[in-house]
């Protein structure tokens, strides 16, 4: 497996649905995991029609590594139900869900 930094970006449709106060706390708690766990960074963003959050990682073992703990299935399984209850349909709304490798960063 290669050892280049990685960003793990997930986009999903809004279709009307708002963030909600619950989807912010379940997606915060799972980033703040994420950092616990090796992430370098994240975004969690939004415009009037997407969800769009990525994640940075050292490498992509790091982030496969994150994936198998309990801790994120437990938070994504809090994520989902988050996104559940204020009707947004996930099997049906995510546009992009991908891991890339990082060719070039530049940052201020």
């Amino acid at each position: 497996m290669d050892k280049s930094p990685v960003i793990r970006m997930w986009v999903t449709n809004k279709n009307n649905s708002e963030i909600t106060t619950e989807i912010n706390k379940a997606m915060v708690e799972f980033l703040s995991s994420a950092m616990e766990n090796g992430c370098n960074g994240f975004t969690f963003a939004e415009d009037a029609e997407r969800v769009i959050v990525f994640t940075v990682w050292s490498d992509e073992k790091v982030l496969e590594k994150f994936g198998s703990t309990d801790d994120y299935k437990n938070r994504e399984k809090e994520i989902i139900n988050s996104f559940s209850a204020a009707d947004f349909q996930l099997s049906d709304d995510i546009l992009f869900n991908s891991t890339a490798k990082i060719l070039h960063t530049y940052t201020k």
